[in-house]
């Protein structure tokens, strides 16, 4: 089912509603939602009676609609919403392992981490969706799992920790849709994964050299037209020209950007416990004696692409080492990669 589909169908489920409250919760343009309206009338998926659209016996089994907006903005994210989930997405994720210098792990709070899931779900990006992760120490395939309403999670991870952790997680909540498979990026992405999915999620090294092969990896996996992803990126080891440049890269591979939210994930100091980390960072040998940081000051902006036509991923060389992977001029706050 289409994304414009699926969010006219959500607001149903909650009751009948006129036309301009469904544009209202729904992210395509006029014409494409209008055509959208006629084809599940033309369904017999929803009928309307005068000017109130309602849901038909045959679609009450859709899910119930999980509202997460917040009621200040109105178009923000407000976990607490949905108490539940959040109590449970945090007793999921205790003991988790701790970030490794070898592969630049940082998790986010447990809260962004949530507000991700959700954001996703509100685009329409989820329900009955094949989704593929690319590298998941923030948890996110649990968090997605706990909704219920993906039909497959696919984390690829090259830390065995956390794939166990992920597994064992998953097996103890009875989340069926996730499957784990170990793979580092550097090597070619396995054929099985390729036009299987209709949204991705990573993020990725900012080295331009990593995010163009994380990025390329991910946009393999796509089925094409209509199908999205979303990966985060900083301000703070991304300059605006390599924005400029993952900008291009995006277009030439016919995706578009949709959303950019500006510092939606912040990186908890205490929780990941970086303090072993910070003597190899160039920022603290440019700036000796600073301290260390005492409030959760690295965080990263949400990014979300749709693909506009045929998929055009070109073939990319990988990055030699894990240095040339992690390391360039910008970054400035990402420990030195295991030596090679």
């Amino acid at each position: 089912m289409k994304r414009t589909a699926i969010q006219i169908i959500r607001q149903l489920v909650t009751g009948p509603k006129d036309f301009w409250q469904l544009i209202a919760k729904q992210d395509s343009c006029i014409k494409e939602f209008v055509e959208e309206l006629k084809n599940l009338e033309g369904e017999g998926l929803i009928k309307r009676e005068g000017g109130i659209f309602k849901l038909r016996e045959n679609s009450k089994k859709t899910k119930s609609y999980l509202n997460s907006l917040c009621d200040v903005c109105e178009n923000g994210i407000d976990p607490g919403k949905i108490g539940k989930l959040k109590k449970t997405f945090e007793e999921v994720v205790k003991e988790r392992p701790l970030p490794c210098e070898d592969y630049d792990q940082g998790f986010m709070r447990v809260e962004d981490t949530l507000k991700r899931a959700l954001f996703i779900y509100e685009r329409g990006d989820l329900e009955g969706k094949n989704i593929f992760i690319l590298g998941d120490d923030d948890l996110l395939s649990l968090a997605i799992g706990l909704m219920g309403v993906a039909n497959l999670i696919t984390v690829v991870e090259i830390d065995k920790r956390i794939t166990d952790f992920i597994e064992k997680r998953a097996e103890q909540k009875k989340i069926s849709s996730i499957e784990v498979v170990e793979y580092n990026v550097l090597d070619p992405l396995p054929q099985k994964f390729c036009e299987k999915y209709h949204t991705f999620v990573t993020d990725p090294v900012e080295t331009w050299a990593g995010l163009r092969l994380f990025l390329q990896r991910c946009i393999k996996t796509l089925k094409g037209e209509g199908c999205s992803g979303y990966f985060g990126l900083t301000h703070l080891e991304a300059s605006l020209k390599k924005w400029h440049q993952i900008e291009k890269f995006l277009l030439q591979c016919n995706l578009t950007l949709t959303d950019i939210i500006r510092d939606f994930s912040f990186y908890p100091e205490e929780e990941n416990k970086w303090e072993r980390f910070y003597q190899t960072y160039k920022v603290l040998k440019e700036i000796p004696d600073i301290g260390l940081p005492s409030v959760n000051w690295y965080r990263s902006s949400f990014i979300r692409v749709e693909a506009i036509d045929k998929i055009n991923t070109p073939s990319i060389p990988s990055p030699s080492s894990f240095t040339e992977l992690y390391l360039d001029e910008e970054t400035w706050a990402t420990p030195l990669p295991p030596s090679e």
